[in-house]
């Protein structure tokens, strides 16, 4: 990777540095001891030097000796990495565990960071938009391309049914149709059903002569049918009429009652309950469910492929318009923004102390497969850097000594 291709790049550019300060060092001290007769300043140079070699190979052994055997030489506790690697991943994952996969940390960090108003922010941009609803619509046509029909066979076969046909059906089916009776969602159903029984009794007058014709004795004169007939069409007509036009007919508000009871029958050990279920369970049994879920789902299936390619298409503007409005709100409304940020604190928070270790178990896994050398190289790459300076520093501050030194000893009186 490029960025560790960088870090190999700076860790050698640190690894000269320190090496030239020692050899810079040793230079030093051989043309002091060489060319000089070391009094005076020359003094000061020369136990300079010294210490500033002393203190660089010091600090050089103790950083190699982390990562491998110092001039290949198998000195004891020595290539520490390498021989540790496992028992040095598993205290860095309980360090982990322990200081920062606490439930308290987690969550304050959580709260402080305003991740309901901050996701509002990224999500008001349309650019955004499209990148969430593009990738939601990628996500379900993924699910739809890899569900197979077989399987929603096998499933509607081996499990609905059998379930359904082994549970009671006919109380739910009773609170459906409590339910719709008190939403009114019937009523569009009756008005239906009446204006259509109107409308084609009002172009098919004939039909209510045929019945009387039919229904009159053979002896009746022609001319009292027709009046029965006309009487009866325009009953009838009449009656439709005023069911269709008045929503508190006395024959909705009998149908209503009608209902009613069946619900409360149905939800009861009733006879009616009873011979529902026996109906219901003969049509789940019938070989054409599976055929018809099949077609419901390739049709479910056809509908929800078009809405998802079509990006100009009604679902997803109005996804869009929803994402506006939950980004506008997690942006401005405070209160809400306060209160989902706590539950995700919380949650957070008890994830963590649930399974912390199990995360930290990530860092001693990984590091338990890596092989020693592997091991030594890749933790070197990121750390290795910073371990230059202690070789830098070892130089400087072992100059600083040795000058410190040499100056005590000229201070201190001869023995």
């Amino acid at each position: 990777m490029a960025e560790d291709a960088a870090r190999a790049v700076a860790l050698r550019k640190m690894r000269v540095l320190a090496t030239s300060l020692l050899i810079l060092a040793a230079i030093i001290f051989l043309l002091v001891h060489l060319l000089t007769d070391m009094t005076g300043v020359w003094g000061f140079v020369a136990r300079a030097s010294e210490a500033a070699m002393i203190g660089a190979i010091a600090d050089w052994f103790a950083v190699t000796a982390l990562f491998r055997h110092p001039m290949g030489l198998p000195i004891p506790h020595t290539a520490i990495i390498p021989r540790k690697k496992d028992t040095l991943g598993a205290s860095m994952a309980h360090f982990v565990a322990a200081n920062f996969l606490q439930a308290e940390t987690v969550s304050t960090k959580i709260r402080t960071a305003e991740l309901t108003r901050r996701a509002g922010d990224w999500l008001i941009a349309p650019r955004n938009q499209d990148v969430v609803v593009r990738r939601a619509g990628q996500g379900l046509e993924y699910v739809l391309a890899r569900v197979d029909d077989e399987a929603i066979a096998d499933l509607t076969r081996n499990v609905l049914v059998p379930k359904l046909v082994s549970t009671r059906k006919s109380p739910a089916l009773g609170m459906l149709i409590r339910e719709i009776v008190d939403e009114g969602a019937h009523h569009h159903l009756v008005d239906l059903i009446v204006g259509e029984a109107h409308a084609w009794l009002s172009e098919n007058p004939q039909v209510i002569d045929d019945i009387v014709q039919q229904k009159s004795p053979d002896w009746a004169p022609r001319f009292v049918n027709d009046v029965v007939s006309n009487r009866l069409r325009r009953e009838v007509l009449e009656w439709t009429a005023e069911v269709r036009d008045d929503r508190f007919h006395r024959a909705r508000q009998a149908l209503d009652a009608w209902l009613v009871e069946v619900s409360q029958d149905l939800r009861g050990n009733t006879p009616l309950s009873e011979r529902a279920e026996k109906v219901l369970d003969d049509l789940l049994t019938q070989d054409g469910v599976v055929d018809a879920v099949l077609e419901i789902w390739s049709s479910l299936k056809r509908l929800l492929r078009a809405a998802v390619l079509d990006e100009d298409g009604p679902v997803h503007a109005r996804v869009r318009a929803l994402l506006t409005e939950a980004a506008e709100r997690m942006r401005t409304d405070r209160a809400f923004a306060s209160e989902m940020d706590e539950r995700i604190a919380t949650t957070a928070g008890d994830l963590v102390e649930s399974f912390g270790p199990e995360l930290a178990s990530v860092i001693s896994d990984t590091i338990a497969g890596w092989d020693a050398k592997e091991a030594s190289d890749r933790i070197e790459l990121y750390v290795g850097r910073d371990l230059q300076y202690i070789r830098i520093n070892g130089t400087v501050i072992g100059a600083l000594v040795g000058v410190a030194i040499h100056a005590l000893t000229l201070v201190l009186p001869a023995g």
